[in-house]
C-alpha cells in the first residue's frame, strides 16, 4: 500500500499477498524491471522469495534464497545495491553467547541468474571485504 505524502498515513486499499510459508520480515527491492519480495519462510526460518513485474503482483514464488541461520530460529532479509554490487543482509546467532534473541547482523554478496532469478546466498563467516 502506498503511504500518504507526509509518510504518516496510508493511501488506498490494503491488498493481501499469499506467499507459501510466510512467517515475517518481508522486504521488496526492484531490479531491471522485476520486483523481488523476500521474506522469512517456515520455522525455523529460511529466506524465500517471489518475483513480479508489478509491485501489485501477481507474485510468483521462486524458492529458497538462503538456509537456516545457525543457532537462530528467525531470519529476515534486506537487499541493497551499492557500488554496482548487490548485498544480502540477514542475521544469525553466531556471536559468542548468540542465539534467537542475541543476533548478529551478517552481509554477503548476492548474484542474479541471466533470467533475473536470484542465486542462492551461501552464508559465510567472513562476510564481505571492505
Amino acid at each position: 500500500m502506498q503511504l500518504t505524502s507526509n509518510l504518516l498515513g496510508l493511501e488506498g486499499e490494503i491488498k493481501e499477498v499469499d506467499l507459501p510459508g510466510f512467517e515475517e520480515g518481508a522486504h521488496i527491492h526492484q531490479r531491471n524491471g522485476w520486483y523481488y519480495l523476500s521474506y522469512g519462510y517456515g520455522m525455523p526460518e529460511k529466506v524465500a522469495y517471489a518475483m513480479s513485474r508489478s509491485i501489485h503482483g501477481p507474485w510468483e514464488f521462486k524458492g529458497i534464497l538462503n538456509e537456516i541461520a545457525g543457532n537462530c530460529e528467525t531470519n529476515r532479509p534486506c537487499i541493497i545495491d551499492f557500488n554496482d554490487q548487490t548485498y544480502f543482509f540477514y542475521h544469525n546467532g553466531a556471536l559468542k553467547d548468540g542465539g534467537i534473541h542475541r543476533r548478529s547482523v551478517c552481509v554477503d554478496k548476492l548474484f542474479y541468474n541471466p533470467d533475473g532469478t536470484m542465486k542462492r546466498v551461501i552464508m559465510t563467516t567472513e562476510g564481505v571485504a571492505l
